[in-house]
């Protein structure tokens, strides 16, 4: 059976346990590399869920910090370049040549990493600004298998 690329990839991401964090489904683009073992998405809105996942939220505040808060309703997230374990569900739909119908394809990539990497960029002028997340896909096993890809029959 012969498969086009129909659309682009939803992306369920739960931490190394298993625990549900975030779904992305406002992506512009997205691509899995067996060769780089990667799995690089655009998103075109910042997914706060994500961000707290990958970084820290401070609740723990000092006098001096507390000031902000009796000024603002606020949340406050400390920025790292830790790498943060994860498993991956990417969701799509391969359309098939012999009848152009779309099936149901998943990516189950059950070890990855990510590093938060944000460009935070602020203008006017333009579309909106994207935010880039680059997921390392590791190998799971001792035979060395990075993913498993389920399509629909």
């Amino acid at each position: 059976m012969n498969y086009g690329i129909r659309d682009i990839i939803e992306l369920h991401v739960f931490d190394q346990d298993g625990k549900f964090v975030s779904t992305i489904s406002t992506l512009k683009k997205g691509s899995i590399s067996v060769a780089n073992r990667t799995i690089r998405v655009k998103d075109a809105l910042l997914n706060g869920d994500l961000l707290k996942f990958l970084n820290k939220s401070v609740t723990d505040v000092s006098d001096y910090d507390k000031f902000f808060s009796t000024t603002q309703n606020y949340e406050t997230i400390v920025f790292n370049r830790k790498a943060v374990n994860c498993k991956l569900i990417a969701e799509g739909f391969y359309r098939k040549q012999e009848n152009q119908e779309d099936v149901l394809v998943q990516y189950e990539m059950p070890q990855c990493s990510i590093v938060s990497n944000y460009d935070f960029n602020h203008s006017i002028v333009g579309n909106a600004d994207d935010f880039d997340y680059v997921f390392e896909i590791k190998e799971y096993n001792e035979e060395g298998d990075l993913f498993k890809l389920h399509i629909e029959k």
